[in-house]
């Protein structure tokens, strides 16, 4: 199994609660500064941000930055790469399975920019299209698998990462937990948050965002992965600040 070049080390990023369908943009915007406030007390140094309808995408990026934290936009075809481009974000993170043109584009503008470009994948099928990919800085790897597919899951991503390539691994739902510790056993950088897994414990949810931040602190400082400051990861993840 692959492991992370800086395996001492662990940047926590954050996946929020999504906003709800009554939020306000502002509110929301509201909502994103207090978590990201929240969880950059407790260890976070990332927080990644999905565009939404109505959310100002600068106003946020702004907000996040503002709290301590980096923010991380999803660059998705359903928002206008020139927003994307233009919002401010330390990183853009882009799904491998977007269409190539489109990720041309953020490419060009990203490096005109100065801006990190991150890719998405969903398991090891998709982490292996990065072969396709110019050098690219990092990968954030979502897995599903929980229990110990979570191990065979996260190993089989890995390997196909290529050398010299970030990584960080988020579990959703019920693979939250073992794809946490497996991460940090591996490795890797880890994402964890409301927005991956609304749930504490089986049928517990959480009670934040920074609870699930303070668990994967402490997880971190126990595998002696402890968690990095945003400027040190900053480093780790090939953004430019």
């Amino acid at each position: 199994m692959t492991r992370s070049p800086e395996p001492t080390g662990a940047v926590l990023a954050v996946a929020p609660a999504r906003p709800d369908r009554d939020e306000s943009g502002a509110d929301a915007v509201a909502r994103f500064a207090r978590t990201a406030a929240d969880c950059a007390r407790v260890g976070a140094a990332v927080l990644d941000l999905v565009p939404g309808p109505g959310i100002p995408l600068a106003d946020a990026v702004l907000a996040v930055r503002g709290a301590g934290l980096l923010a991380r936009v999803a660059a998705t075809p359903d928002t206008a790469s020139a927003e994307l481009l233009s919002c401010g974000a330390d990183a853009l993170c882009a799904p491998l399975n977007a269409p190539a043109e489109f990720l041309r584009e953020l490419r060009a503008g990203a490096a005109e920019r100065g801006t990190a470009l991150h890719f998405l994948a969903r398991g090891a099928a998709e982490v292996a299209l990065l072969r396709e990919v110019p050098e690219p800085a990092h990968v954030v790897v979502v897995l599903t698998d929980d229990g110990p597919g979570a191990v065979a899951a996260f190993a089989s991503a890995m390997d196909q990462v290529p050398a010299g390539t970030g990584r960080t691994a988020a579990g959703v739902g019920p693979a939250g937990l073992p794809v946490l510790l497996t991460a940090l056993a591996g490795g890797a950088h880890v994402r964890i948050g409301r927005g991956d897994t609304p749930d504490y414990a089986p049928g517990t949810p959480a009670r934040d965002d920074a609870q699930l931040v303070a668990r994967a602190a402490g997880v971190a400082k126990i595998a002696q992965r402890p968690p990095q400051a945003p400027g040190r990861a900053a480093e780790l993840l090939g953004i430019k600040t």
